[in-house]
């Protein structure tokens, strides 16, 4: 007979809603366990947003993300956000960075506004959070003083000509060049994994300050593409700067994303030895309500099957891309336990004409609706189960990527489920 494992909380996705939420849960001590692929931090900047969208001009930024918040809840009192306290927001982002400034990744920025990030697009993002590297490179887009943008040879995640081309206008003083990337020769490609690993060594840093040295003219500045290192990342850029009297910052590249490593890898190490346990790439495939309480869960494929008995659930499961939500030709649906999804009423309305309309698509707000609780309920607004719980991205009615929320929507949700179920759950007073 298969062995039935229990826990308290499963927690379904891996991404930084899920994984956060799992930090939050170790901090509270709850038994828990998160399943999921692998997450979508490959694909994200590793920069933490909070809110980047102006509320009161169409299609431009804001640095005033608390301001629009104030602003959101009288727009659209439905939005996840505007159902959640600014002191819970604080409290998740607070959390948040403390645990991974102990795993050597240290993230900061203002108390009230956000800070602009040069991307690799040549444009600037607002964000609330931000690692030192990036924090340079805000610094240097302030400055305008001149500066070399570097790329390497095979890499395709990202042009320092593009950049320049993009930003000379603005910012005169731009140079860029194209170099190999010490003992890359023989490669055809690289990425910049592979180029930040390489970096870990000490080796390779000397090769590369050469490099450096050998590009650089009289610019105090150096702009890079996201590859110095994974995990000391921070002792790199230090010894980089100090080394050749540069500021040297990062800059964001198409995927796949250094700095989402970076946050995965810590998030990981944050929750080892503690009261959660994390199975690394392996989906969930079933959850099913028991009568008398709980879930039966199943984790894996058929060949190498884990069987949980969990208490409860927290759906974290992403939209399309990480398969929480999938569409056929006439509907939008949940993927694993086909609960009611918002949508519009017709397949006609998902669209708009315009692929870039500042008001946005209607099938970026489809999802999971919640009551106060973030659980998730029917047709008749009452909660489907008393124990079963959403957060982040799935949760309906918000348009993150217009809005330039994705972060912060997925660790405000992933707090607020995490108090959620320490009300609700068997037992609570």
């Amino acid at each position: 007979m298969e062995a039935i494992q229990p826990t308290d909380l499963l927690i379904i996705g891996s991404g930084l809603s899920g994984m956060s939420a799992a930090l939050f849960a170790a901090n509270r001590k709850i038994n828990a366990v998160v399943a999921g692929g692998a997450g979508g931090f490959e694909y994200s900047s590793g920069l933490l947003d909070l809110w980047g969208a102006s509320l009161t001009q169409k299609n431009r930024i804001t640095k005033r993300p608390w301001a629009m918040l104030e602003k959101l809840s009288g727009q659209e009192p439905l939005h996840p956000l505007a159902r959640i306290t600014g002191e819970t927001i604080r409290q998740a982002f607070s959390e948040l960075t403390a645990a991974l400034k102990q795993q050597g990744l240290t993230y900061s920025g203002y108390e009230k506004k956000n800070t602009l990030v040069m991307t690799p697009f040549g444009t600037l993002r607002p964000t609330f959070r931000l690692t030192p590297s990036m924090g340079s490179n805000a610094k240097a887009v302030r400055a305008q003083e001149p500066c070399l943008i570097l790329d390497f040879k095979g890499l395709r995640e990202f042009s320092a000509v593009f950049v320049k081309e993009m930003m000379k206008q603005t910012w005169k003083g731009l140079r860029a060049e194209t170099l190999e990337f010490p003992d890359t020769r023989l490669r055809r490609e690289v990425f910049t994994p592979f180029l930040a690993g390489s970096l870990e060594t000490e080796q390779v840093q000397d090769k590369f300050l050469a490099l450096i040295r050998s590009a650089v003219k009289d610019e105090p500045w150096l702009g890079l593409p996201a590859v110095l290192g994974i995990r000391s990342s921070e002792k790199i850029l230090g010894r980089l700067e100090a080394e050749t009297g540069l500021k040297i910052f990062e800059i964001p590249t198409s995927p796949v994303s250094v700095p989402g490593i970076r946050l995965k890898e810590a998030l990981m190490r944050a929750l080892e030895n503690t009261s959660v346990t994390l199975f690394q790439n392996r989906r969930v495939t079933e959850v099913v309500p028991l009568k008398e309480g709980g879930f039966h869960c199943r984790i894996g494929s058929d060949l190498a099957p884990v069987t949980l008995r969990a208490g409860a659930v927290l759906l974290s499961t992403g939209r399309f891309l990480s398969r929480g939500l999938y569409a056929d030709r006439n509907k939008i649906h949940e993927s694993l336990m086909g609960l009611p999804v918002y949508q519009p009423e017709n397949r006609d309305q998902w669209h708009r004409l315009n692929y870039f309309d500042p008001d946005g698509h209607s099938i970026s707000r489809a999802g999971i609706e919640t009551d106060d609780f973030l659980r998730p309920v029917g047709p008749d607004k009452r909660p489907v189960s008393e124990t079963l719980f959403a957060s982040g991205t799935l949760l309906a009615r918000q348009d993150w990527m217009r809005t330039r929320c994705g972060s912060g929507l997925s660790v405000a949700t992933g707090l607020k489920a995490i108090e959620s179920y320490l009300q609700i759950r068997p037992g609570a007073c």
